[in-house]
């Protein structure tokens, strides 16, 4: 083991979403099925936590104590400072079936947010979507609201961009498979997608992220452990992890060179979980290589939604 650190012992359901806030030096993370999103400091060790009202998949930073959240309902605007929630957009799928997942932002500031399978009511069928597949990864387009930005999967995840950004790597946890698609960084489409690695390990691949080397890094659900594969797909290393149900590593601190690593303790039944206490941890490690920057949502939205309507009316 990669002398692995426990930073956090969150206990969390369905720890998710790492991302690093450079501005603030801290770690912003979410649990999905507790719903809340956390910001953690590892510089004192103090995680702090602000409940939500619905699932959160994930998010984007936009500015100091500003993030977007992809709550099960629909995208909104969060001011840590004074609790303020502002509705950008409603979810562009049947809330009733589906919740948001993994996601983030390409080079350029676009915020994509892909869903998985979750219906409330368990007497219902079990409708994947339109084709049988599954839903599309989605693309936030401001105003325009969403967009469609690759075929469907079943469970989003594995969400990154190469360094030159003209790579996008998707996965998909049911089908065990990582996609890869080129990318356009001018219009934020993807096209020509293609298999890129098979992880069939645990129940397939979860959280991602790419390091400055290109090499792409994900956890693997249920087996313990993050997989790094070159850029070729081919896989270089596999990092055992104290936790079996690791969920997402992203790069962080001063020189992006520790990996923290988010899990879950709720595949593990309610009466085990005092025996299993390292599953719902954040953990941080040193990286293979240092990560990339993280990007936060360009432009923010309410600003830019102001602008629009400012124009509006001078027109």
């Amino acid at each position: 083991m990669r002398n692995v650190e426990v930073v956090c012992r969150a206990s969390a359901l369905n720890g998710e979403g790492p991302v690093w806030s450079e501005a603030e030096q801290r770690l912003y993370w979410v649990d999905i099925r507790a719903p809340a999103l956390h910001r953690f400091d590892p510089a004192t060790g103090r995680n702090e936590t602000w409940g939500m009202p619905a699932w959160i998949g994930c998010f984007a930073l936009i500015e100091t104590d500003v993030v977007a959240l992809a709550l099960r309902t629909g995208l909104f605007r969060f001011d840590t400072r004074s609790g303020t929630m502002t509705f950008l957009a409603p979810a562009p799928f049947d809330p009733r079936r589906f919740t948001f997942n993994d996601g983030g932002c390409d080079r350029s500031g676009r915020f994509f947010a892909g869903t998985m399978l979750d219906p409330i009511d368990p007497l219902e069928p079990a409708d994947l979507g339109t084709d049988g597949n599954g839903t599309p990864l989605w693309r936030y387009d401001g105003a325009a609201g969403w967009g469609c930005a690759s075929p469907p999967v079943q469970t989003s995840n594995g969400l990154a961009w190469s360094p030159d950004g003209r790579t996008m790597y998707h996965s998909d946890t049911a089908q065990k498979t990582v996609f890869r698609s080129d990318y356009d960084t001018a219009t934020g489409t993807a096209e020509n997608r293609r298999v890129f690695a098979r992880v069939e390990e645990g129940m397939g691949p979860d959280g991602a992220a790419v390091d400055a080397d290109g090499f792409y890094l994900c956890a693997a659900f249920g087996a313990g452990c993050l997989l790094r594969f070159d850029p070729d797909g081919k896989l270089e290393r596999r990092i055992a992890m104290p936790a079996r149900f690791v969920t997402m590593p992203a790069f962080g601190g001063v020189d992006l060179s520790t990996l923290f690593v988010t899990s879950a303790s709720f595949p593990v039944p309610e009466k085990d979980r005092v025996s299993r206490p390292m599953e719902g941890c954040l953990f941080a490690l040193e990286a293979p290589a240092r990560g990339l920057t993280p990007h936060v949502l360009t432009p923010d939205p309410v600003a830019a939604d102001k602008e629009h309507r400012s124009d509006k009316a001078i027109a």
